[in-house]
């Protein structure tokens, strides 16, 4: 029953907070049998809840014990039974306590449970994975020799977010091949479980983005982008996977390129650095100013967006109306208490999952008072379910608005629409002559 009710939150969350999510290799993740999960952690809290709301089993996470110090979050480290971790770094903390919390572990995993962690042991803001703590290779280690052989799997999950900060964005869940925890007669431990932590970061570097810097991100990412979709017929933003896929590969294209043929991967960075600047200027995606933008295709478009906001709009006001406090308050606080864009999403979170009910509480009993108990019952009902109409309304005509202001600007202001374009044409150029010398490349196994 808690399972379930910890599940079925994590569902609504999930489905409040994000656009879209898209999962790939969940098959990994096996129902039944000892399972030790380990992600990558750039997104505070909301990573947890990403977990435990699409994993398909609900694993025993482990948390900073200074979480238990946020009063508010208690009920939901307790419902979900989550394990505290004591970290050197967090002071007044006692780090012999973490005997217990691996004693713990040890017991779900002999029971057949799942334990999910995060082993660069810190959330963060950079571009790559960090360095991991040992403390998953340990405690599978551990578990195997105290009540093996248990069979237990390291299963590698990679959390990728279009952004990250952002409400009503996406995410990406990339599950990894899982590994084998395998004790060596006569090993010395430590060295076991250095070995088992490199190739738990292996798996985890497979199944998410790294660069060097956020520079090195940005450009290619862009160039991969660009390279996948070279004439797209309309604005659109791929799957995440999709883009993922494209960009990992990019990324060794590049590094490999860069070595052989500096020069030229400079000539990349510039002509991107230029078009970056332009499309910024702008106020417009790479995907507006590429696209061809047939016109039959635009006529439905446009009559399929009208017909649906004009549909939607009576419910929508009145759900903007009664839902604009408490959607607005988690920003408000975001912007005054987050100090990093990785604990953004969790400040617009959790106060946001206790001002809505309270709100609504409060919009009922109002309504009671003014209109008795049925127009109470009634604006109790309404008041989410208008909320919920509301959200995808604005979405729907914010995406209007921008895709018909993009296709303005680009048909009556030629002179930019012109540059634009030509700036696009000269990246793909090089991109493409990029590519073409990572092929020589491969061929001759040499430099051409």
């Amino acid at each position: 029953m808690r399972e379930k009710l910890v599940y079925g939150l994590a569902r609504l969350v999930l489905k409040a907070f994000f656009r879209r999510i898209e999962i790939e290799g969940l098959e990994r993740v096996r129902s039944q049998g000892p399972v030790l999960l380990v992600a990558n952690h750039v997104n505070s809290l909301i990573d947890a809840v990403l977990m435990a709301g699409t994993l398909g089993r609900l694993p025993r996470f482990l948390a900073k014990s200074t979480l238990w110090q946020m009063v508010g979050l208690r009920p939901f480290l307790a419902l979900a039974k989550v394990i505290p971790v004591y970290r050197r770094q967090d002071k007044g903390v006692d780090t012999s306590k973490n005997m217990e919390t691996f004693a713990r572990c040890h017991e779900v995993l002999e029971q057949g449970g799942a334990i999910a962690l995060f082993p660069e042991g810190i959330s963060h803001n950079k571009p790559n994975l960090q360095p991991l703590k040992t403390g998953a290779a340990r405690i599978a280690l551990e578990a195997e020799e105290r009540f093996g052989p248990l069979g237990i799997e390291i299963v590698p999950v990679g959390l990728i977010f279009g952004a990250k900060g952002m409400f009503r964005s996406r995410a990406l869940i990339q599950v990894g091949e899982p590994l084998e925890v395998r004790l060596e007669e006569n090993e010395d431990r430590y060295q076991t479980a250095r070995k088992l932590t490199a190739k738990i970061e292996e798996g985890l570097r497979q199944q998410t983005l790294n660069f060097e810097s956020w520079e090195e991100a940005r450009l290619v990412n862009r160039a991969a982008d660009l390279y996948a979709r070279p004439q797209p017929e309309l604005p659109a933003k791929p799957d995440l996977a999709d883009r993922s896929r494209h960009r990992q590969a990019f990324a060794k294209t590049y590094r490999s390129v860069r070595e052989a043929h500096p020069r030229e991967v400079e000539n990349v960075a510039r002509a991107v650095a230029h078009y970056d600047r332009l499309l910024s200027t702008a106020g417009m995606r790479d995907d507006q100013v590429g696209a061809a933008y047939p016109m039959s295709k635009i006529l439905r478009y446009l009559a399929r967006t009208t017909l649906n906001l004009l549909l939607y709009l009576p419910v929508a006001v009145a759900g903007t109306i009664l839902n604009w406090l408490p959607y607005r308050i988690p920003g408000w606080i975001a912007q005054r208490f987050a100090t990093s864009p990785d604990v953004a999403s969790t400040y617009k979170l959790f106060p946001a999952f206790v001002l809505f009910p309270l709100f609504w509480i409060g919009e009922a009993a109002l309504g009671t008072w003014l209109g008795g108990w049925r127009f109470g019952l009634t604006l109790l009902v309404f008041a989410p379910l208008s909320g919920w109409l509301a959200l995808r309304f604005h979405e729907r005509r914010n995406t209007f608005l921008q895709e018909a202001g993009a296709y303005l600007k680009l048909r009556t202001r030629k002179g930019m629409s012109s540059e634009l374009k030509r700036r696009r044409e000269t990246v793909l150029r090089e991109v493409e002559r990029l590519m073409d010398l990572h092929k020589d490349t491969l061929e001759t196994g040499s430099p051409s």
